[in-house]
């Protein structure tokens, strides 16, 4: 958590509001920044291809969902390993065991690579799309799945200003080359999609110098590297299982609405290959820029404010502090992330609002049809929620509230899969419902799990039970890290 406070408060100390202003700006580069400059890299592309008269649009959805089902089906699998892994580089990190950090990366690597190429395996399974087009899709689609792992040990060890600038760069590429393949389109060879696979491939080419940008980094972060234990990892599965499920089911909630929705009234199958809905698909893409101010101030308010009574709470309890001086510094922590969380709810809340009032002016300037605006404010409201519930099972996971966190994200992607059935009969009039309910729905618990776990938070820091079962028959994971670090030669 002190990863970046350090600078944010030094920024907050000088009495100037550009300093405020810079302290924000930096907060939104390290939280968002590689994000947005995707988000806005996809969007950007999306609006660049609609002027490509002498590209069609079937060509034009072709590559549009070709991006969009590399980038759904990446951060799914991401979800698999993401928090545990996360948990064991940070605990190499107090241990100062820094050697086995690359070979943790290299060992997470493999799996992923493993899981991608299964995944892409029975897309190709499916599809009768050319095997040269299958296999353009399926080195972005592994592009993308490096792209986070780095991005995962990258953020780890601090190293902002070098994934940003990754990002940024791999982004300018992937626009540039996608604008010069589409005004001379003609001049290529001419076969079956061969628009799309040419804009795709210029694309591709731009997220493989992010990729190339974050692993220089990597190198340059980690210089003592040695290859021995890279699926040590893997008995943090068996040791913090909670951490699998909530990365997982958070990750699968977050999309599972549509995933349904493809199936249902405006569903549109493309070249056999692609099921998708592009009303909702569309409503919910704009939606998820709403939630960059939580993404922001969160950031700002728990590595100034916030993070100083937490560190000296937490001091008191590790260092064999006084019962009174726990008590005190209870009280302080709880009066400021209660004071923080409500601003939080606040601004955002203001600003989800203020989005909803005037939706049907902003996205009918895009030219966007009158459905899509009134989905979108159904939406926007699930986005609001969804961003709630992804900030407080960060906050139940900094108290350790492992179970907590885990029951919030089940509730999370319960209450999304079910009630996207329960609403598809309705079809356009029912589309937003599902994600909006459902992710207030989980949004309540969390907020009532925070509470009740914060009023006797000092009783679990001392009383917290281990998750982990001695027992080797029970520890599946942890041998098969062994077995694999047994054979591995590279």
């Amino acid at each position: 958590m002190a990863g970046i406070g350090f600078k944010l408060q030094k920024l907050f100390q000088e009495d100037y509001f550009s300093s405020r202003l810079k302290a924000y700006a930096f907060a939104g580069l390290v939280t968002s920044g590689p994000w947005l400059i995707v988000i806005v890299t996809i969007a950007l592309i999306q609006w660049l291809t609609s002027y490509f008269s002498i590209v069609s649009l079937e060509e034009r959805a072709i590559f549009n969902l070709s991006v969009s089902y590399c980038f759904i089906f990446s951060q799914v699998i991401l979800g698999i390993q993401q928090l545990v892994v996360t948990r064991y580089v940070a605990d190499l990190f107090y241990e100062k065991k820094f050697k086995e950090i690359f070979a943790t990366f290299i060992g997470m690597t493999k799996f992923t690579l493993l899981i991608a190429t299964i995944t892409w395996v029975i897309f190709i399974w499916v599809s009768p799309l050319p095997f040269v087009f299958e296999l353009v899709i399926f080195s972005l689609f592994i592009t993308i799945n490096l792209i986070w792992v780095l991005f995962l040990f990258l953020s780890a060890a601090k190293f902002y200003q070098a994934v940003a600038y990754s990002f940024f760069i791999g982004a300018a590429i992937s626009v540039g080359l996608v604008y010069l393949i589409g005004v001379n389109i003609d001049r290529l060879p001419s076969f079956e999609h061969a628009s799309s696979l040419f804009l795709l491939i210029g694309f591709t080419i731009g997220m493989i110098v992010t990729l190339f940008g974050l692993l220089m980094s990597m190198l340059m972060t980690f210089p003592e590297r040695e290859m021995k234990r890279q699926f040590n990892y893997l008995s943090y599965f068996d040791r913090f299982p909670s951490l699998f499920w909530t990365g997982f089911l958070y990750n699968i909630g977050i999309w599972v609405c549509n995933w349904v929705i493809w199936f249902g009234e405006g569903s549109s199958t493309l070249v056999d290959s692609f099921i998708y809905n592009r009303t909702y698909d569309t409503a919910i893409f704009w939606s998820y820029l709403t939630i960059i101010p939580t993404l922001i101030i969160f950031v700002v308010s728990v590595e100034t404010r916030f993070y100083e009574r937490y560190r000296v709470f937490y001091g008191y309890i590790n260092e064999g502090g006084t019962l009174q001086q726990i008590k005190r510094a209870k009280a302080s922590m709880q009066l400021v992330l209660k004071q923080e969380m409500e601003r939080l709810f606040r601004s955002q809340g203001v600003f989800t609002l203020l989005v909803i009032i005037t939706a049907g002016y902003l996205l009918s300037s895009l030219a966007l049809e009158s459905n899509i605006i009134s989905m979108f404010r159904f939406t926007t409201i699930g986005a609001f929620s969804n961003a709630m519930v992804l900030v407080i099972t960060l906050i139940l996971l900094y108290f350790e509230d492992r179970k907590g966190a885990m029951i919030t994200s089940i509730l999370f992607f319960g209450f999304n899969f079910t009630l996207s059935f329960i609403f598809l009969p309705m079809g356009y009039d029912g589309y937003g419902l599902s994600f909006s309910i459902g992710s207030s729905l989980a949004f309540l618990y969390a907020v009532i799990r925070l509470i009740t776990f914060i009023d006797e938070v000092d009783y679990y820091a001392f009383c917290t039970p281990n998750e982990n079962n001695s027992s080797d028959s029970k520890q599946p994971f942890s041998r098969m890290g062994q077995w694999l670090d047994e054979r591995t030669f590279l």
